[in-house]
């Protein structure tokens, strides 16, 4: 004899969305601000400060590589080109700074990109102990040509803040950042 279950319908009463306040965004629809809470809630580290930029950071860096594995290149590789691009004919020591990587992977990629020509080095004529990094015509074609991937990712990232709100997300960024190294 098989067993029946009956299922009871639940009422599907529409209801008017309430807004709520967010932090730097104004009022926003409730629905919204539940389905944020969903995708980000981790319990206690939903109020860590540290978890919530990793999260992010990871999150941003998944959507990257897989761009960037799709034009034949890597993170590493993208972080030397964007610091040099930026101004380039700078040292290592810079690099390094700028681009946060170990001077071990940084010699070994800078190697690799010597020798595909997107980068050359060249050694100070006034102290030779320091050899001055830059971009070639052909690593500056491969970094526009990623740019552009990179501000549409960033464009993303910012989709619905005004201006101020852009400009204050930089600021605070740059503010959490300098509280770090004070």
């Amino acid at each position: 004899m098989a067993a029946t279950r009956s299922r009871k319908k639940k009422s599907k009463t529409k209801v008017a969305p309430q807004a709520v306040a967010a932090p730097g965004l104004g009022q926003v629809p409730a629905q919204a601000a539940s389905t944020a809470k969903a995708t980000t809630d981790n319990g206690l580290f939903d109020g860590f400060l540290p978890h919530l930029i990793a999260r992010l950071a990871y999150q941003l860096n998944a959507d990257l590589i897989e761009k960037l594995r799709l034009e034949g290149i890597n993170i590493a590789r993208w972080r030397i080109l964007a610091v040099l691009a930026m101004g380039d004919g700078i040292t290592i020591s810079e690099i390094i700074d700028r681009a946060m990587m170990q001077q071990s992977a940084l010699s070994r990629v800078l190697m690799t990109m010597e020798s595909e020509e997107y980068v050359r080095r060249v050694a100070r004529r006034d102290d030779g102990r320091y050899v001055d990094v830059f971009l070639t015509e052909k690593g500056r074609v491969l970094f526009n040509s990623l740019d552009t991937v990179v501000r549409r990712r960033q464009n993303r990232l910012l989709k619905g803040f005004s201006p101020q709100e852009t400009e204050a997300a930089f600021a605070l960024m740059r503010r959490l950042s300098r509280n770090l190294v004070e």
